[in-house]
């Protein structure tokens, strides 16, 4: 059971919160005030949402619109069927959350409660931490919350028959149980619903009670509602509590709230939002570009969820219960954030990764398969390529435990990698050369042989699939692949770029050939498995075509021609990133943040193209100047003559000394220091070439 003394903490830490939000209105905007929740949430342009959650919370609630969309709420609805409470921003599928969904109602006595509302287009507000809309039965709903306790307030206008109905059976991907009981004007229960693409299942525990009205169960069980009349304008507020552990736990939680009220709450949340972005500085006169670059770093904190509850009690996937002194995370989307936001938190919030390591760690000892099982405490998805993660925080210095402790786990999880198609053969084959690693780094010399075998096998498939391309090869699924051509999966080797550079023909067919692959438009920007491609040149005499390219994907007008699934017979042209609602191209999902990160690094200069190791590819900033307040000094990044020209290197400097390379270590830049760019609007074709 949580102890009252973490109550008083909160409770103070909150009336601080709440005295620096109010000297924030006389002072300059904040990184805070960038964010704009409302992009890439048009139609199936990103899938994220416009929740009112704080940085990796629990708790997310936030309208579902009709049409519903995979994080439930589509920017070009026109209804709203209610305010749930759970959701994973950006992931494909169908989605995962919804749960516990709200409704208010305005009713005379011919009227029925409706199932839908139209609502205000103009009236709409999201901002970090809130969210508010007028809907067209006269009540405004606005909506904030905590890490586990969502805020709902309601305004009514004055009326005999008001009241909130509340389905405690709604989800986004489909409804397994729910149970429930009501006692002195409190319902607590546990919901379990279907996972991500109807992988496995997540229970959690919840408490909810509103400030008003007494309690009615509808014809069906599993909705109940309140009703009471109200007078004009009459504010009446929902909080609904979530636990991983218990009802007791989540009723703990619920009480805990009753100390504070929906603005303290909301202000509260703005200021986590904005220590948590202020870690980044980044300078330049385009106001445009600073809302994309905070609002994609707004989503790439959206998970994973810390779960724990204050005292440090949390259920894990095995269903047993579990203490932890640190935060435990939870909604994993590894497969995913891999590539780009797990590296891209190891440099801008390592201490916070360290926990996630932890969570990780955790994870092994309960039983880790690759997407969920069927116990899961809350939202999650899959856990693939986490062997990688391991070794690039070991090589990073911020692993935060001794790799001993899981090997017989990593082991075991490698007797079970899939071999079954190419894209199998060739990310399987990353593992096993992550575990090789992790094998030798503990002085695990004969399994570190092993493994390395077993990995470089790859080029068996490699030279049998990838060496020679034809029309077959750029069909999307082709081969049985993963949302994928064979053109795009053939790049993905990254712990051996110098051998699939050799079975070409040597490094300059490479680059001709990566030259056909984006000349011919065969990449695909709106899915992961090609999204490093455009930094290879950096692997070869002409990294000049990686800044040129990386300007075009974020500054200019391209034709896309791929989907998730299929190659589309017209493309798509338009600017992949925008400040808008349609903010990314068609089917292109966030995927957990994989490409908001995607494009904060880009914009930075910087990309992270082979995890586990400490490579980092270097290209133009978008910025005048970016700091990064690490751990000890700050990291600056100044970039001279920048504009929109200037899209090449002259030359790179780190704390006054010349770099000319266009790969630059983790390691030696993240403890900080001044990495310096001088820009040209000519090709630099000297710059950066790797021997």
């Amino acid at each position: 059971m949580i102890k009252p003394h973490f109550a008083i903490i909160l409770f103070l830490t909150f009336l601080g919160c709440k005295r620096h939000a109010d000297v924030a209105v006389v002072e300059s905007k904040q990184n805070v005030d960038y964010i704009n929740p409302f992009i890439c949430t048009a139609d199936d342009h990103g899938q994220t949402d416009v929740s009112a959650s704080v940085p990796f919370g629990m708790v997310k609630p936030g309208p579902d619109t009709n049409p519903i969309a995979h994080s439930g709420y589509d920017y070009m609805a026109k209804e709203i069927i209610g305010f749930s409470n759970t959701r994973f921003s950006g992931v494909g599928c169908r989605g995962v959350g919804g749960n516990l969904r709200v409704l208010p109602f305005v009713i005379s006595e011919q009227d029925s409660i409706s199932k839908k509302l139209r609502f205000k287009k103009e009236s709409e507000t999201a901002l970090a931490g809130y969210y508010k809309v007028d809907l067209n039965n006269g009540v405004t709903t606005e909506l904030t919350g905590t890490r586990q306790v969502a805020f709902h307030k309601y305004t009514f206008p004055e009326s005999e028959n008001s009241g909130i109905s509340i389905d405690l059976a709604s989800s986004f991907v489909g409804h397994v149980s729910e149970e429930h009981q009501i006692s002195k004007g409190i319902i607590s229960g546990k919901v379990t619903s279907i996972n991500v693409c109807k992988k496995g299942k997540y229970t959690f525990y919840y408490a909810l009670a509103l400030n008003k009205g007494d309690i009615g169960i509808s014809n069906d069980s599993s909705t109940v509602s309140f009703q009471f009349k109200t007078k004009k304008d009459e504010e009446v507020v929902l909080r609904v509590a979530l636990s991983s552990v218990s009802k007791a736990n989540a009723s703990y939680n619920l009480i805990q709230s009753l100390n504070f009220d929906f603005e303290t709450v909301k202000n509260a949340s703005k200021k986590q939002w904005n220590d948590l972005l202020d870690v980044v500085d980044v300078e330049t006169k385009n106001d445009s570009l600073k809302t994309m670059f905070y609002t994609h770093l707004y989503h790439a904190t959206q998970s994973p969820f810390m779960i724990n509850d204050d005292n440090g009690e949390v259920r894990g996937s095995d269903n047993k219960l579990y203490n932890s002194k640190t935060p435990t995370y939870h909604g994993w989307s590894i497969w995913d954030t891999f590539r780009t936001k797990l590296p891209l938190f190891s440099l801008v919030y390592p201490e916070r990764y360290q926990d996630m390591l932890l969570s990780l760690k955790r994870l092994y000892k309960q039983g880790k398969p690759d997407w969920a099982t069927e116990t899961e405490p809350f939202l999650t998805i899959r856990t693939e390529h986490s062997m990688v993660m391991l070794l690039d925080a070991y090589r990073k210095g911020i692993l935060p435990f001794d790799l001993n402790e899981i090997y017989d786990e990593l082991k075991e999880e490698a007797k079970h990698l899939p071999f079954k198609s190419p894209d199998n053969v060739l990310e399987s084959s990353y593992d096993l050369w992550a575990l090789s690693e992790i094998s030798e780094i503990l002085g695990k010399d004969v399994d570190a042989e092993f493994y390395r075998a077993r990995a470089f096998e790859y080029k068996t498939t490699w030279e049998n699939k990838f060496m020679n391309m034809d029309e077959n090869s750029d069909v999307m699924h082709g081969d049985g692949l993963y949302e994928g051509t064979l053109w795009q999966y053939r790049w993905f080797v990254p712990f051996d770029m110098q051998g699939i550079q050799t079975m070409m023909g040597g490094k300059d067919e490479f680059e001709n050939q990566l030259d056909y692959f984006f000349d011919n438009e065969l990449f695909n920007i709106g899915n992961q498995p090609d999204i490093q491609v455009p930094y290879l040149y950096n692997y070869t005499n002409s990294p000049w075509k990686t800044q040129q390219l990386v300007d075009k994907l974020l500054n200019k007008v391209t034709n896309n021609w791929y989907g998730t699934h299929e190659k589309f017979e017209t493309p798509i042209v338009k600017k992949i990133f925008t400040a808008t609602p349609n903010g990314y191209i068609k089917e292109m999902d966030d995927d957990a943040g994989t490409m908001s990160s995607w494009y904060v690094w880009s914009t930075m200069g910087l990309y992270p193209l082979f995890p586990g190791s400490t490579q980092l590819a270097l290209t133009v900033p978008q910025f005048d100047k970016i700091t990064i307040k690490t751990k000890g000094k700050p990291l600056e990044i100044i970039i001279n003559g920048r504009t929109p020209n200037t899209i090449y290197i002259q030359k790179v400097t780190w704390n006054g000394a010349e770099i000319n390379s266009s790969i630059i270590d983790f390691n030696l830049i993240s403890k900080g220091g001044v990495l310096q760019f001088e820009l040209t609007d000519m090709p630099n074709t000297l710059w950066g070439k790797q021997n």
